[in-house]
């Protein structure tokens, strides 16, 4: 995110409570600025991030994690000389409720997975639609009372598993669908007060880890006017402003199936800069009134996580996918990654200090 913020022409200052992260060696950081954990102190964020915005007279507050957005959205108040890149408050809410996503995927005429609300416990339920199912909590990241953040993960789920992922469910439940096999397909882009701005469509050629997660690998398609059309009516609904990325399914019937809503900056976010669409850049243009460029994106464009691409790899390697993942090794160009670029080498440290972790 800075390395585009400062292609757009900002210096972006990264607050955080880590100083070992991408961006903090990235030389696109014009500087760092310590905060508290906004998953422990939500309150000790905002106060201590107000005032680092304050000082360094900053023209605006971005908010990069689903934690920065539970703790900054309706606090408008606190950062009167500062343009503040949170949507209200309801908005959020509604954009982080995966049980009215599938409501509100419905007004606006785009399929979702069969869903059926679960209770802790339910052993039963959970295979209502049959097994491997996936089950997901009602939301990712729970503001609590004392003003904490506690984060929930959706889980891939066999017969055998059943059991043991009810049982460890919140209090509220969740929610279980179908696992639905096929392409995991990305529609991102910006909204402005609910309207559709700009938006990218992209494959997942991998992810990472298998069955549920994130781009390992990832291309520029043509768009689908229909879909876009869809998720336009999506956004109209949750009045949303900034960027976002809608992930579907598209089964071997071509049929497209709504499975989440990253209301936040996402973890492909490179593929969309390197394609002609500088995400960030026309997110802070928007928010401070400033005069936007906005134009079709290059189809073809690709990206790679170097450090999900060599797990995903390893992976077909072991499933005897050896032709396939030999493919995969080879280097194409004109590539963009999420970590490694010649032109800003260090955030690379990061990569290398997790893989010494690791082994």
């Amino acid at each position: 995110m800075v390395r585009a913020l400062h292609a757009a022409g900002y210096a972006p200052w990264l607050a955080g409570y880590d100083t070992r992260t991408y961006a903090a060696r990235s030389r696109a950081t014009a500087g760092t600025i310590a905060v508290p954990d906004p998953s422990c102190d939500g309150e000790g964020f905002v106060r201590e991030l107000a005032a680092a915005a304050m000082r360094l007279s900053a023209a605006a507050v971005l908010p990069s994690e689903d934690t920065h957005l539970m703790a900054l959205a309706g606090r408008e108040a606190d950062f009167a000389s500062t343009a503040l890149g949170t949507p209200s408050r309801q908005s959020v809410e509604r954009a982080t409720d995966k049980e009215l996503l599938v409501k509100l995927s419905a007004t606006a005429e785009l399929r979702t997975p069969p869903t059926m609300k679960v209770t802790r416990g339910d052993t039963a339920a959970v295979g209502t639609f049959g097994f491997p199912a996936v089950l997901k909590p009602l939301r990712s990241r729970i503001l609590n009372p004392d003003g904490t953040v506690s984060a929930r993960s959706a889980r891939y789920v066999l017969a055998e598993q059943a059991k043991d992922a009810v049982s460890s469910l919140p209090d509220e439940g969740g929610l279980v669908q179908p696992y639905l096999p096929g392409r995991i397909i990305g529609i991102a882009g910006v909204s402005w007060k609910g309207e559709l701005v700009c938006a990218l469509h992209q494959v997942s050629t991998r992810i990472w880890p298998v069955r549920i997660g994130g781009s390992a690998y990832a291309e520029a398609i043509p768009p689908d006017d229909e879909l876009e059309r869809g998720v336009g009516r999506f956004l109209q609904l949750v009045d949303w402003s900034g960027p976002f990325q809608v992930q579907f399914i598209q089964d071997e019937r071509g049929e497209h199936y709504l499975i989440d809503f990253n209301s936040r900056v996402y973890g492909s976010l490179a593929l969309a800069v390197a394609a002609g669409l500088n995400l960030p850049g026309i997110w802070a243009d928007l928010l401070l009134g400033r005069p936007h460029h906005v134009d079709g994106y290059r189809i073809g464009t690709s990206f790679r996580n170097e450090e999900k691409d060599v797990r995903a790899l390893a992976h077909m390697l072991v499933e005897g996918e050896r032709l396939s993942a030999l493919q995969g090794c080879m280097p194409r160009r004109g590539t963009t990654h999420a970590v490694f670029s010649v032109h800003d080498p260090m955030p690379l440290l990061t990569s290398l200090g997790k893989l010494t972790r690791r082994l």
